[in-house]
């Protein structure tokens, strides 16, 4: 009868060995003692990086010979980016007094000159330069 308990016991630890390695669990054990707890291992994915890129900005570089500070608001580009100007002035009223006596700047006007077509009357002086009576001389 021993030899058939020792014989159970063994095919016992035999299969709870083997069940135990089946599962991934530790197998080192001994007699009488509680299998070691299995550890717990955290995986963690790596993180995409998120990267913000500035909009792309438009640079307008004054024309060859005219300073950057005097005239940078000549440049087309400049120009045909700013809004259109729709233009009512009074009776006996420039378009340049009324620009003026709006709040525009210089260089508003001096786009609102060019998307007009660069009218000769808006230069009282007739030196090409526009609203220079309201604006004061700008070159």
């Amino acid at each position: 009868m021993r030899i058939v308990m020792r014989t159970l016991r063994t095919t016992a630890a035999v299969s709870a060995a083997l069940v135990l390695a089946g599962c991934g669990l530790p197998q080192t054990f001994s007699r009488g003692q509680a299998p070691a707890p299995a550890s717990t291992a955290t995986v963690t994915a790596p993180v995409p990086q998120t990267v913000v890129v500035p909009p792309p900005q438009t640079v307008y570089v004054a024309p060859k010979g005219v300073a950057a500070s005097s005239q940078w608001y000549a440049e087309p580009g400049w120009v045909g980016s700013q809004p259109w100007i729709t233009l009512t002035p009074a009776p006996g009223q420039t378009p340049c007094q009324w620009l003026r006596a709006r709040g525009y700047t210089y260089p508003q006007a001096y786009a609102a000159w060019a998307q007009n077509g660069y009218p000769a009357s808006w230069s009282a002086t007739g030196d090409g330069y526009p609203c220079q009576k309201s604006y004061g001389v700008q070159h």
